[in-house]
């Protein structure tokens, strides 16, 4: 009897170990495993280029802002060089240009001063000649005439040829000078005109070299970031389609982790949750990482992942960001853990239960006569 009672304790332990085994699948895991990885930076170009000189190899450190290729396209340059010749005519015949219409004013303005000259001139031979008539005039006593009305106006009418023609030269003078200022101001309204034909132009072909000139600084290729070259595809001298990766760079260390989570567990790993990831290989390096992104379908474990290479394994992938001065290696196992460490009650309770009935059986059927 007691070797039956020891045979129904131990079919009920096997049967406890049966049930838990059984039902781990609905355990909820707070850890799983992942690769550290880094971003890939595949640098090209969107247009068709040639490789004109390549200063970087596979595996070399790079620093920020380092140059790395020289690109060249013969168009761009042709280009370039031509609207480099065109603008330096356009320059020229401006220059040309400028210096004709500032000899037109310097001509204008010494007809200005050389017609006030002579006029002046002539006025005063004309107001010296009215003077010495009308000392002539006073002289004279036989026309002098007693009426002092009669008097004045027959000096008035010996002097009002020359006075007339005083005034028409005082006026001839005005008109000129003004007809000249006019000459002089539209000159120098050309002179400084941004609408001069050659300046409009020349500012177009000055923005158009601009363009061209931003476009070939964009064929010297430097660096983003710090990191180190993965692989060179080309080499000097060959032409590259457009969009084809010619070089890629990696981070210095990791950037991210891609976790598994196997199918077969439950994990109620949100994103924005809080990880920690540590080595597996046992150095105490541990990181905080933040989940940015839990897969939404099933996907294949990568090989390194799973126990047994040659049995594939399925489950959830998942993004983890983590700081970039980190001591993981590219590609190193990790082991990502939850930081809420929680285990559902649901389950812990179920547990419990399916344990309970199963001793209560066992105990009802060795107590039976």
């Amino acid at each position: 009897m007691n070797n039956f009672k020891f045979l129904y304790i131990l079919w009920f332990v096997a049967v406890i170990f049966i049930i838990f085994f059984s039902n781990k699948n609905q355990i909820e895991t707070n850890y799983f495993f992942g690769i550290a990885e880094s971003n890939e930076v595949i640098v090209n170009f969107e247009k068709s280029v040639e490789i004109k000189r390549i200063h970087v190899i596979p595996g070399q450190k790079v620093k920020k802002g380092m140059l790395l290729l020289e690109l060249d396209q013969p168009e761009l340059t042709l280009n370039l060089n031509e609207i480099k010749h065109q603008l330096s005519e356009y320059r020229l015949q401006q220059k040309i240009e400028k210096t004709n219409i500032q000899t037109q004013i310097k001509a204008l303005k010494a007809q200005k001063i050389a017609k006030i000259n002579a006029i002046h001139s002539e006025i005063k031979q004309l107001q010296s000649r009215h003077s010495f008539n009308k000392r002539l005039t006073s002289e004279l006593k036989s026309i002098i005439i007693n009426d002092d009305d009669s008097s004045e106006t027959k000096k008035i009418n010996i002097s009002s040829p020359i006075l007339l023609k005083i005034e028409s030269l005082q006026e001839e003078l005005e008109f000129t000078v003004n007809q000249i200022d006019i000459k002089i101001k539209a000159l120098r309204s050309t002179l400084y005109s941004n609408k001069n034909p050659l300046t409009v132009k020349k500012e177009s072909l000055e923005k158009e070299l601009e363009i061209l000139t931003l476009a070939k600084e964009k064929l010297l290729i430097h660096s983003e970031n710090n990191g180190i070259i993965g692989s060179v595809h080309f080499k000097r001298g060959e032409k590259v389609s457009p969009f084809v990766p010619i070089l890629t760079i990696y981070t210095q260390s990791p950037s991210y982790v891609k976790g598994y989570i196997s199918e077969n567990v439950y994990n109620r790993i949100t994103v924005g949750e809080p990880v920690v990831i540590s080595s597996i290989t046992g150095k105490n390096t541990k990181y905080n990482g933040i989940v940015l992104g839990v897969g939404s379908r099933i996907i294949e474990f990568p090989e390194r992942l799973r126990k047994r290479p040659e049995i594939k394994k399925w489950g959830r992938e998942v993004q983890i960001k983590i700081i970039e001065t980190n001591d993981f290696l590219l590609g190193e196992k990790v082991v990502i853990q939850s930081k809420s460490n929680k285990i559902s009650d649901f389950y812990v309770y179920k547990y419990f239960k399916s344990i309970q009935k199963q001793f209560y059986q066992l105990f009802c059927n060795t107590t039976e006569p």
